[in-house]
């Protein structure tokens, strides 16, 4: 198998860059390395590296060495996701005709297989559709078919926000559409029914750069909740403070309350309140709370009525029902006259059933499940702790949720790897934990490509065969595949392997797919030998910086895997079109610091069409603006893009004595996993390395293989497309290795294996 379509160096650094780089070695503080080993009990190296990636905060260390899948972010906080799966429950109401429509590509087929399997689960009438085979995203050939078939509402995963013109037609044909999708939205929105998309104006949710395929795991998430009893209901989550324990004899000292919907804060309610009885020491060594910081309350007189109209008629949720309400129903009956009967929730029976803690305080199930409380003790911080309680045992108590959850972990997790999406805070949780589902997934088709990759889940515990996947696995050997059926026209076989529940069709499309995959090799090197051709005649190396290269006479399919090569190889934003008639299209790849859709924004006014992200594109332009947009993008990045980034230097985390090099590393390492985007592989330095042999390897020769010796330990490394630099090693000089660890994974076994990015040349012979 060959690499990822989309930034390989995100596990390792290609070769194809210039070799012999200046070396900037990290500079941690020692202070904050020794702090961080001492408190986690980690070894000097794997604190050094997380204090190189800015994780240093106890809490997040915590929570990036341990990532919680139960602390993914609310899905309701995606904008109208409350409204779509309002739409698409009438629609399941109504058995109306409902088309998934996606995207090409891996993150688009794998969003489209979670929404139509989770839509056939609850008996809904779906179809799918993907683009026609010259462009993305909807077309209007599409929905007059679809329209002929009876469709009333269309969905549309990783791709939409851009179809404004579309969209406008779907509605003249009577077709509501939803768009669930990541990428950046234009200057004018599509007039859709609802547009759930994270990097909206209006969002609320905490990671923007989200996948179409998690986008459409939280859809899916919204749409299963809302067959729970709780939803769309608003509640109270209600707290309060007081001098001491007695309802009939003490006072409420501080009261808080959030209202909630979907487990989302609608809004809150918080007051200190003065009492006519002093603060008791109990009290005060539980809450804190002091007569001087009381002193100039409102009286409860005050705060009651107000209090009470934000509660109105809903359910208040609590944690120990009996003593909060106590102290509320006694004080209305006192100052009010009348009975206090609002329906309630008590938090504290429920997390007895369902948690087998020692304790069952608010403090200590909070701690338990790593919620964050801001200030334990105080109203407000109980309240928001508390609702976080009563989501989390909500959704342990709905099996659909439950199943559903590891159920699509798979999909989600190749999607959110394929589009290159960063591997850190929410992204990093659900890798990390889709990752150990790959080889035990119940999905028919996935479980033979991943076979055909390499991975056996019937003996996946057999020594032959490797135990786990990681992040690399899926970006080199799972997405190529996949993509390769989409890149030459056959995303249909894609979506449909990963929907079959026949193995013998599951078998058929995996055999279809390789042979798709190998096509797609040989347009890919043909592809690259013409753009490679062109640089000349179309580029000035030495001033642009940014590639602009239009070709003609060749396929389309690999534009993006050629832009992503180029790219790598010459360290600056790369735009490739294929002219055809009076049309040229193609893909972009950027590098880091320079927003390619924000370049496409600056010249939309001569664009057919574009949208992405900020690292990968695609577009189309009329050639008689193809010269005016060349023109444009060049002055752009001039602008843009400092000279010094198109030769970045290699940053190295640290160096290491030979003897460090070992499995007790490569073991730490993985803690470190999964690898990617946001989160690169560690990359370290050593010295007193001898070649002991070389050898050419890959089917055309094209990568290196190094045997290296040192004190007492001798390894491999690799040097991946380093076959043009191997005239430069000889048996017995002394190297200084630039490099990644990994382990090479055979028979059950890892064995030690650098992967060799850059080297300097120390002479002698050691041997």
């Amino acid at each position: 198998m060959d690499g990822p379509d989309l930034s390989l160096n995100h596990w390792s650094i290609r070769s194809l860059n210039k070799m012999n780089k200046e070396w900037i070695y990290k500079s941690p503080d020692p202070i904050k390395v020794e702090e961080i080993s001492s408190t986690f009990k980690l070894s000097k190296t794997l604190a050094t590296l997380l204090v190189n990636r800015n994780i240093t905060d106890p809490k997040e260390i915590e929570y990036f060495l341990n990532p919680d899948i139960a602390k993914l972010h609310n899905a309701f906080l995606l904008p109208d996701l409350e409204k779509a799966v309002c739409r698409v429950r009438s629609a399941l109401s109504a058995q109306e005709k409902i088309l998934i429509f996606g995207d090409k590509d891996v993150d688009g087929v794998t969003a489209l297989a979670i929404l139509v399997r989770v839509l056939k689960s609850l008996g809904a009438n779906v179809s799918w559709a993907l683009p026609d085979p010259d462009r993305h995203g909807l077309s209007c050939s599409i929905l007059d078919a679809q329209a002929k078939q009876g469709v009333k509402l269309i969905i549309t995963v990783d791709c939409g926000t851009s179809n404004v013109e579309e969209i406008a037609y779907a509605r003249t044909l009577g077709i509501d559409v939803i768009v669930t999708d990541h990428h950046l939205p234009p200057a004018k929105l599509p007039d859709a029914y609802a547009i759930v998309n994270p990097n909206m104006k209006q969002s609320n949710y905490p990671v923007k750069e989200s996948a179409g395929s998690l986008v459409a795991f939280k859809f899916a998430y919204g749409l299963l909740f809302s067959f729970n009893r709780n939803f769309n209901c608003e509640f109270i989550v209600f707290d309060l403070e007081t001098t001491g324990l007695s309802s009939d004899t003490d006072e409420i000292v501080e009261i808080g309350a959030v209202c909630v919907r979907n487990f989302v804060k609608l809004k809150e309610f918080h007051s200190l309140v003065r009492p006519t009885k002093p603060i008791s020491a109990g009290a005060f060594a539980v809450n804190g709370i002091t007569e001087e910081m009381v002193k100039d309350a409102p009286k409860i007189t005050e705060v009651l009525p107000k209090l009470l109209q934000f509660i109105g008629e809903r359910t208040i949720v609590a944690h120990n029902v009996n003593f909060d309400m106590g102290f509320l129903r006694t004080v209305v009956k006192k100052l009010m006259g009348r009975d206090l009967n609002l329906p309630t929730i008590d938090t504290l029976p429920l997390s007895r059933s369902l948690f087998t803690f020692n304790s069952h305080t608010l403090g200590s199930i909070a701690k338990e499940l790593k919620i964050e409380m801001v200030q334990a003790h105080r109203s407000l911080s109980d309240c928001l702790a508390t609702a976080q309680i009563f989501q989390r045992i909500e959704e342990l108590r709905d099996p659909r949720l439950q199943f559903f959850f590891t159920d699509m972990l798979d999909l989600v997790t190749i999607g959110t790897i394929a589009d290159v999406m960063p591997l850190v805070k929410e992204n990093r949780t659900i890798v990390k934990h889709g990752l150990k589902t790959l080889t035990q997934t119940r999905k028919v088709g996935l479980k033979k490509l991943i076979e055909a990759c390499g991975w056996n889940p019937k003996f996946a515990k057999e020594e032959t065969v490797p135990s786990s996947i990681t992040a690399k696995d899926v970006a080199w050997k799972v997405t190529p595949l996949l993509n390769a059926a989409g890149r030459l026209g056959r995303a249909d076989l894609s979506v449909k392997l990963l929907l079959t529940n026949n193995e013998d069709e599951a078998n058929l499309l995996v055999e279809q797919i390789l042979k798709l995959n190998d096509s797609r090799k040989d347009l890919q090197k043909v592809n690259m030998e013409k753009f490679n051709s062109l640089i000349q005649e179309q580029a000035n190396l030495e001033k642009d910086r940014i590639l602009f290269l239009v070709a003609s006479g060749i396929e389309h399919g690999v534009t993006g895997i050629v832009a992503n090569r180029l790219m790598q190889e010459y360290h600056r934003p790369v735009v490739l079109l294929i002219a055809q008639g009076d049309q040229a299209m193609g893909s972009c790849r950027s590098i880091p610091n320079f927003n390619i859709v924000e370049a496409l924004k600056s010249c939309e006014d001569i664009l057919l069409r574009y949208g992405g992200h900020a690292a990968a594109a695609g577009l189309s332009v009329e050639m008689k603006n193809l010269e005016e947009l060349r023109s444009r993008l060049k002055q752009y990045a001039q602008i843009t893009i400092p000279s010094e980034i198109q030769t970045p230097p290699l940053e190295i985390d640290m160096d290491l004595n030979v003897k460090e090099i070992d499995h007790i590393l490569l073991k730490e390492l993985d803690l470190l996993e999964p690898f990617g985007e946001g989160n690169p592989q560690p990359l370290f330095s050593a010295s007193d390395f001898y070649i002991k042999g070389q050898t050419l390897i890959g089917l055309d020769k094209t990568h290196l293989r190094l045997l290296l010796t040192g004190p007492s330990k001798s390894v491999t490394a690799i040097g991946w497309g380093m076959s043009n630099v191997a005239q430069q090693f000889k048996v017995g000089e002394a190297l200084q290795c630039a490099f990644q660890l990994n382990g090479e994974q055979k028979y059950g076994d890892k064995s030690l294996q650098l992967f060799l990015i850059d080297f300097k040349s120390k002479g002698g012979n050691g041997l």
